[in-house]
């Protein structure tokens, strides 16, 4: 690409780490939205005198850190772009580049003003990407007659009003004391999860596309309604497969075991899957099971897989299932699973 891309990518700041630890040997790794970049960026991070190797499989967040990937080629540093730090230190140096975006988030931010009309206390979030100019957002709100809170992140969320697609601890936090949420951000992943987790109101402003729109209340109910039917059809089944994540930051082995241990107290049949990608086509093999149970990321459950021909739940929907919580505490994810 000729332009230059709309996101920060610190090139100084990664080379002169590069040379701080004489790394001969690095891999880049990518979210999928600044890998049209990677050409480049590669080209300008090999002047620090380097092998550059670019982590192609999934990164899905700081969960997904290609520390497998950078332990077989033998690396002596780990740059992950697009997230904050959420997993504890490693062997290898990991340099963490949150790739703040440059665009401007007035006008979608202005289109939103008519949505959150009569709110007085607005609750702030948005992604690590936007996070340094979340102030602004606040002054404008201000502006308005509106009063703004940014929650306190927890569980590895190290700046206040980030959110991620299980942890939305900072929306969490100011749950009791606002009258909705004003998300910034692309897409409508992070808003919805922001709705199922606090069940308040959600206005989302997308500064890519320069617009807003709501989380409408019939289409969270929707999804509620959608997930109570998958844990109701599996109510009468025999055999589950609890399916553990082996990505660094999804991987609750003890959480899965323990749920085996539940199931057949009750006197199900239960085993344990391990995947590293969490897809349709490889569960579908396992015949045997009628339910699917998901100890990795939670919204893979939520979400759905499409051409899953079985119920998939989440473990917190495991559990409501055999009474070991409530239905209401089920999608308020403050953080793991």
């Amino acid at each position: 690409m000729d332009e230059p891309p709309c996101y920060d990518l610190e090139e100084e700041r990664v080379i002169e780490e590069i040379r701080r630890l004489d790394a001969r040997r690095v891999l880049v790794q990518l979210p999928d939205g600044l890998r049209p970049h990677a050409f480049k960026l590669t080209e300008r991070l090999e002047g620090a005198g380097a092998e550059i190797f670019l982590a192609g499989d999934s990164c899905y967040g700081a969960c997904d850190l290609a520390i497998r990937q950078a332990e077989s080629l033998g690396v002596n540093l780990l740059i992950h772009y697009g997230h904050n730090r959420m997993l504890p230190d490693v062997e290898i140096p990991v340099l963490y580049i949150e790739a703040a975006s440059k665009v401007d988030l007035k006008p979608a931010v202005e289109r939103s003003l008519p949505l959150i009309e009569g709110w007085e206390r607005v609750g702030l979030t948005t992604t690590v990407q936007h996070i340094h100019k979340l102030g602004e957002v606040a002054e404008m709100l201000r502006g308005r007659g509106m009063e703004p809170y940014i929650g306190k992140g927890g569980f590895g969320l190290l700046r206040p009003g980030v959110v991620t697609g299980c942890n939305y601890s900072s929306a969490i936090s100011i749950m009791e004391i606002v009258d909705g949420y004003l998300f910034i951000g692309g897409g409508r992943f992070h808003p919805i999860g922001l709705a199922l987790a606090t069940g308040k109101r959600v206005v989302a402003a997308d500064p890519y596309l320069g617009s807003a729109f709501i989380i409408e209340e019939s289409e969270i109910r929707r999804i509620i309604m959608r997930r109570l039917a998958a844990i109701e059809s599996a109510r009468y089944a025999d055999r589950y497969c609890i399916v553990v994540g082996l990505k660094p930051g999804q991987l609750h082995l003890q959480e899965a075991l323990n749920m085996k241990r539940a199931l057949e107290a009750r006197g199900k049949r239960a085993v344990i899957l391990c995947l590293d990608e969490v897809r349709a086509e490889a569960l579908n093999n396992f015949t045997e099971a009628e339910v699917f149970i998901d100890t990795a990321c939670p919204r893979i459950a939520l979400n759905g897989l499409e051409d899953l021909r079985k119920p998939f739940l989440t473990l917190r929907e495991a559990e409501a299932l055999i009474g070991l919580r409530g239905v209401e505490e089920i999608w308020r994810y403050e953080g793991g699973v």
